[in-house]
């Protein structure tokens, strides 16, 4: 029977073979699911030939490969291996029944010579500078980002004119209520109490808006929100509670009132700033097609010579292609690292600023604090940035999406072992250690909040908050998550926090500090650790996960630490139990009483 050799595949590079560290590479294959019945793994490194004989072969070894996960159409093997001088020249025998086939760069072969070298793969040299590497402390942390005008007020000198009264009802971009720096600096000890290692701030800059995202003045946190010291003081005092904190950098556009840009709608085509915009032609809002004057702005940019965020002329795009341009704000990114200590950058708009611009970021971030974090927003699949050589990270929009998919029996992912497919697909489009690095959400500024995703349904929403702390890669929760604020899209998604009693969910405060606790204790297990995903056809609405020791937690794990965690959700209508949980769980985990029985929307976990 002839193999699928369509669905083969693997090129050298990124997440099919890439340096896990200055000695290992991690070489992966995909195939048709069941249609493979073992890989071999031919290799050596490129110059090792073996001339003892009449004839001179390479001097090749051969490796089982493992097959790393499945989803409902392929199969994915990889295998670690060490060059001993850095390089690596490759292939695989594809074996099915008594069939063997050679796969190398050059494609399929149906017959097989042991010592091919022409149908091969090579990595040339593990150069350790280009080995993917965030902060040591990123993968431990444990997230909580604050939307700071809608946080607490910490000091009523700062409102804006016309602030409003603080309350717990929908709210738009129109309104001001107060939130500011010194507000978030006297909650600390309640972000603290709950666990949380990390802030995440929206933007602080001098802006006329409530979001921020239209800077008028990078180089001055605005006077709604505080001042430098206010910054200086919240960094300060976050850090001494074993808290980081990092700021947004809005550097693909900036606000209508940003002083170049106010130069240029004067100046026009004189303006010594024309060239910081992405600015197609003058006059920037094109003629009448009438009598050829000038066109005012409307505040849409269809049409228009000018390029901006979506079609918003309130927010020019910036030219960081432009030596000045590009200078300007990585004395930005700098200067708020240097006087305020912040431990890294958010980036807005992420995947529409140049990849050159971001590789001279990386590295004036990095020489000014080797351990900065970078995290981009991007929402689609990011490899391109995560090589080593501009992020650390991006905002894995994709989690959250599968995982509310799979709770509202969506079309896209309508039971478990839809959602365990597309949970390896989503782990096999990336290295190991960039998946361990990435940022985890479920909600935040930019979408609907968790609960009303979850059609205001509280016990979905905490089985989604457990998944989010239990899978690899940092979590990072909503402000409000702990009180259980509900919102639509944006802007109603940035409530007011509800500090007093009435606008809170009871038991939901303990129930988020109890997940991040499970997270913190178990972070290196779960960053590290074997996952198997608990999913079958007969239990639509039961997923877990079980996590155990592998050799990448070897030596890690403190002693009396958990060696396992098993985690079990229902989304189902009716109770789980017997032959549902055992056909899942193993006997040890069946007669843990957590396991004996899951309630509609029930969720247990065990650590041991």
């Amino acid at each position: 029977m002839k193999m699928n050799a369509a669905a083969v595949y693997h090129h050298c590079g990124d997440a099919w073979c890439s340096a896990l560290d200055a000695e290992t590479l991690l070489i992966r294959i995909r195939t048709a699911r069941d249609d493979i019945d073992r890989i071999d793994l031919v290799y050596a490194d490129p110059f090792e030939w073996d001339r003892s004989g009449t004839e001179a072969h390479w001097n090749s070894v051969l490796s089982p490969m493992a097959i790393c996960g499945k989803t409902a159409v392929h199969d994915y093997w990889e295998a670690r291996i060490s060059p001993p001088y850095g390089r690596l020249k490759y292939w695989f025998i594809l074996n099915k029944g008594r069939q063997a086939y050679e796969f190398g760069e050059k494609g399929i072969v149906e017959t097989v010579d042991r010592w091919n070298t022409w149908n091969t793969f090579i990595f040339p040299y593990i150069q350790p500078t280009e080995v993917f590497h965030a902060p040591d402390w990123v993968a431990g942390t444990v997230w909580y980002q604050i939307f700071p005008e809608r946080y607490h007020n910490g000091n009523g000198d700062l409102n804006p004119r016309n602030t409003l009264p603080w309350h717990h009802g929908p709210v738009t971009n129109g309104e001001f209520y107060g939130g500011n720096l010194p507000g978030i600096t006297a909650k600390l000890d309640h972000i603290a109490e709950l666990g949380f290692t990390g802030i995440y701030l929206t933007p602080i800059f001098d802006s006329p808006s409530v979001h921020k995202y239209d800077t008028r003045d990078y180089m001055k946190i605005d006077p709604a929100f505080g001042s430098e010291g206010d910054l200086k003081e919240l960094v300060r005092k976050a850090h001494a509670k074993g808290i980081r904190v990092i700021l947004d950098a809005v550097f693909n556009h900036s606000g209508r009132s940003f002083g170049p840009w106010q130069d240029v709608l004067e100046k026009g085509e004189e303006s010594r700033y024309r060239d910081w915009f992405v600015i197609k032609g003058f006059p920037i809002f094109g003629r009448d097609p009438e009598t050829g004057a000038a066109l005012s702005d409307t505040g849409d940019s269809h049409g228009t010579n000018l390029r901006t965020f979506a079609f918003t002329t309130g927010m020019p795009k910036l030219n960081t292609t432009n030596p000045e341009v590009r200078e300007y704000l990585l004395n930005v990114a700098e200067y708020w690292i240097r006087t305020c200590d912040i431990d890294g950058w958010r980036l807005d708009v992420a995947n529409e600023v140049d990849h050159e611009f971001w590789r001279h970021f990386r590295k004036r971030v990095k020489a000014v604090k080797r351990d900065a974090f970078i995290v981009g927003e991007i929402w689609h699949h990011s490899m391109d940035w995560l090589r080593g050589d501009q992020y650390d990270a991006i905002m894995n929009y994709h989690f959250g999406q599968a995982v509310v998919d799979f709770l509202n029996e969506s079309a896209e992912i309508p039971d478990a072992l839809a959602l365990a497919h597309r949970f390896t697909t989503l782990e096999m489009s990336y290295p190991p250690n960039v998946v361990r690095n990435s940022f985890n959400l479920l909600d935040s500024h930019d979408t609907p909040r968790l609960i009303h995703q979850v059609k205001d349904n509280i016990e979905a929403a905490r089985q989604a908050w457990l998944l989010l702390a239990v899978l690899p890669a940092p979590p990072c929760f909503y402000y409000g998550s702990e009180f259980g604020i509900t919102g639509g899209y944006d802007p109603d998604c940035r409530r007011c926090m509800p500090w007093d009693a009435s606008g809170q969910t009871p038991g939901q405060f303990g129930f988020i500090k109890e997940i991040v606790a499970l997270r913190k204790d178990n972070s290196v297990l779960i960053n590290r650790g074997k996952r198997e995903w608990l999913a079958s056809r007969k239990t639509p609405g039961l997923f877990g996960v079980r996590i155990t020791e592998s050799p990448d937690t070897k030596g890690l794990i403190p002693e009396g630490k958990p060696r396992s965690i098993t985690v079990l959700i229902n989304r189902s209508k009716k109770d789980a139990s017997g032959k549902d949980l055992s056909a899942l769980l193993l006997p040890g985990e069946i007669d843990d009483q957590a396991f004996r029985r899951l309630a509609p929307n029930g969720f247990a976990w065990r650590a041991k």
